[in-house]
């Protein structure tokens, strides 16, 4: 029962029945050719038996006697002669092939004219079907019987017994059986054994994901080619089970990175907050305590919202679609630098069409993090240029600066939670380390893009691409168009 529902006892199931389906067609066609021949060289014989004898009685007076008749027909065949009113006079004896005797074709007390003017299959009581014809044989035949009584013949029934092609087709039917069987089970033999072979790397496959779902993850399926349909299932499988490594390794680094980053704040606070518990803090130390014990709740609150919005933007956030001016948010946000950090030059450039459909928050929030990134991150020199430009259905926004850059490797993961290029400061300094990539998910949840263009030396440069609110109504209204139309 389990075999029969794998996949390779299905498969060879399927063949087999499929395989007898176009045997029994082809073995019906067969037979039913069979016998349409052996039906119309009994109908030839027929039709030449006519013409001979009505050629032959053709204006010549013909005396039948039984004798006579019954010597002109071998076994197998049967005669019965007709007077004019439609009555059998004599019939000849049916006999088998082998000359034994047989059941006669069934008639009926008279037989008229019509009666079986073209060939018709006659059924005898019990015995073999007759493929019989009655012609008329004019006015120039009598028949004598054994008292001495003549008798006119107006017509002649000739019958031939179907026995013998019967037979053929019953030994046919029976071959043809027995060649079916033997045939359907060697291509289930055959079908098992190529299967078997055929299906051993999807067993290859079940044993190793079995083995990578019990732990061992560096485990991968070989693919012997990738162009069959089984290398191609294999190549997925081996690319899903990359991803869900780098997935749980992600996840164990950035479970690692929370509590690490939730530990120092943590343990600032039980610090402070013992010393102030056992009394051995004055008035102006308590008055410090309580100020960084402010301070660190601050910070593990904002640390905790960025977990939360990052969490929301990774369940498939979807952004409101109000009609947002990024050189707004974009003047808003400098504006603020400039309070902030009065030493920066922060300058902002402003040139086309800037709207765009989104949540204004989050993109506000980008702008924020983008400029936040640039005044934290560089000297205190350096100057910070913010553009807005609109053009061919596209906003882009550039935060760029005039700071030290990053290499290539660093600047390859930027975008990684937790992530700080500079890895020997303290985590108390420089912000949560998720402000890039809380940016890199507000934008891919706003259909666009973020990239970072760096190098020692020459600064960075952060690039936003987003769609227009002008283009994105007109795609809406090209949609609405299509679906009208259909």
């Amino acid at each position: 029962m389990r075999r029969a529902n794998s996949l390779r006892g299905r498969l060879v199931c399927a063949v087999i029945v499929l395989a007898a389906l176009g045997m029994v067609i082809v073995d019906a066609a067969s037979i039913v050719a069979l016998q349409v021949y052996f039906r119309d060289r009994a109908d030839a014989w027929l039709g030449n038996t006519r013409a001979r004898v009505t050629q032959q009685i053709d204006n010549t007076s013909v005396v039948l006697t039984k004798d006579s008749v019954e010597a002109l027909l071998q076994p197998g065949y049967v005669v019965a002669l007709v007077d004019p009113d439609g009555r059998i006079v004599d019939r000849t004896p049916a006999l088998d092939s082998l000359g034994n005797p047989a059941a006669p074709p069934t008639l009926p007390a008279l037989l008229g004219k019509d009666f079986a003017a073209n060939p018709t299959t006659l059924a005898s009581a019990g015995g073999p079907d007759y493929r019989a014809q009655m012609f008329n044989v004019g006015t120039h035949v009598r028949y004598l019987d054994t008292s001495g009584k003549s008798q006119p013949i107006a017509s002649a029934l000739l019958a031939e017994s179907l026995d013998p092609t019967a037979e053929a087709l019953n030994r046919l039917i029976v071959f043809e059986l027995a060649a079916t069987a033997a045939a359907l089970t060697g291509i289930g033999l055959l079908s098992f054994g190529v299967l078997r072979v055929g299906l051993l790397p999807l067993r290859d496959m079940a044993r190793t994901a079995r083995r990578i779902a019990a732990g061992e993850l560096h485990q991968r399926i070989e693919v012997p080619n990738e162009r069959s349909e089984v290398g191609q299932v294999a190549a997925a499988l081996n690319e899903a089970f990359d991803a869900r490594q780098q997935s749980e390794e992600r996840l164990r680094r950035f479970v690692a990175d929370a509590s690490h980053e939730l530990r120092t704040p943590l343990t600032t606070i039980r610090g402070w907050a013992e010393m102030h518990q056992h009394g051995l803090a004055g008035e102006e130390l308590t008055a410090l305590s309580m100020s960084r014990i402010q301070q660190e709740s601050a910070r593990m609150q904002d640390l905790v919202g960025d977990l939360l919005l990052l969490a929301q933007l990774d369940q498939q956030y979807e952004p409101a679609t109000d009609p947002v001016d990024v050189a707004v948010l974009a003047a808003d946000a400098v504006a603020d630098a400039r309070v902030t950090a009065p030493q920066r030059r922060i300058e902002l450039a402003v040139d086309g069409d800037t709207e765009v459909t989104g949540d204004e928050n989050r993109l506000r929030e980008v702008l924020q993090n983008l400029i936040s990134n640039a005044l934290v991150h560089t000297p205190s020199g350096t100057e910070v240029d913010v553009r807005v430009t609109g053009s061919s259905g596209r906003v882009e926004l550039v935060v760029a600066d005039n700071g030290p850059g990053l290499d290539e490797a660093t600047a390859d993961r930027v975008f990684e939670r937790f992530f700080r290029a500079d890895q020997a400061r303290s985590p108390g300094t420089g912000g949560t380390g998720l402000g890039l990539s809380i940016v890199r998910s507000i934008v891919a949840a706003h259909g666009g893009s973020v990239e970072l263009v760096t190098r020692p030396g020459q600064g960075c440069v952060f690039t936003v691409r987003l769609s227009s609110a002008s283009w994105e109504t007109a795609v809406r209204r090209t949609r609405l168009a299509g679906n009208d139309a259909v």
